[in-house]
């Protein structure tokens, strides 16, 4: 689209800026320019995200992630979702945190609701909890019940629970 639809050209803009800056990052990852041991679509994400909360803070906007953790815990949903998706979601995520009027704001959010309750990997989802500790953008969008669910899966399952309290009552050390 060029440079003018990038700095003038409000959501379109902002979602080719977007794209962009992953595929850059991506490409840089994959030639070993960036050093990570992240793989190259995940560095992509942060690359895209960090660069633009970057440029945000530059412009003097407030409320700004700026910790690589946050920034990690606010790509949970994306790193979630297959690789083209969720290029696409982020770009429609940068859209809705920028210019909310113009985001595809019910897409966005079926995506993000989806990819947090089809998450497996448990590191994934301690960052996706972190996330809606730190009230990342993404947190005011999911319902209720999704931020339960992905609660839900954190906490000590009732088998093991059971275990440790029957042997409590057996007489064992209740740290073992």
């Amino acid at each position: 689209m060029g440079i003018l639809n990038k700095l003038f050209g409000g959501a379109d803009g902002i979602r080719e800026t977007i794209v962009e800056s992953y595929v850059k990052h991506r490409e840089l990852a994959e030639s070993g320019m960036i050093p990570s041991s992240d793989d190259p679509h995940r560095t992509g994400l942060y690359g895209a995200l960090a660069s633009r909360y970057k440029a945000r803070a530059t412009w003097g906007s407030a409320g700004v992630p700026s910790s690589e953790t946050v920034i990690w815990a606010d790509l949970a949903p994306f790193v979630a979702m297959p690789e083209p998706l969720a290029v696409q979601a982020l770009a429609e995520y940068v859209v809705y945190q920028e210019m909310p009027d113009q985001a595809m704001t019910t897409t966005l959010t079926w995506r993000i609701e989806l990819a947090l309750m089809k998450m497996e990997d448990i590191s994934l989802k301690q960052m996706a909890v972190m996330g809606l500790a730190n009230k990342v953008a993404w947190s005011s969008l999911i319902s209720d019940f999704v931020k339960q669910d992905l609660m839900k899966a954190l906490e000590p399952s009732a088998d093991s629970t059971e275990s440790s309290s029957t042997h409590r009552a057996e007489g064992g050390d209740p740290d073992l």
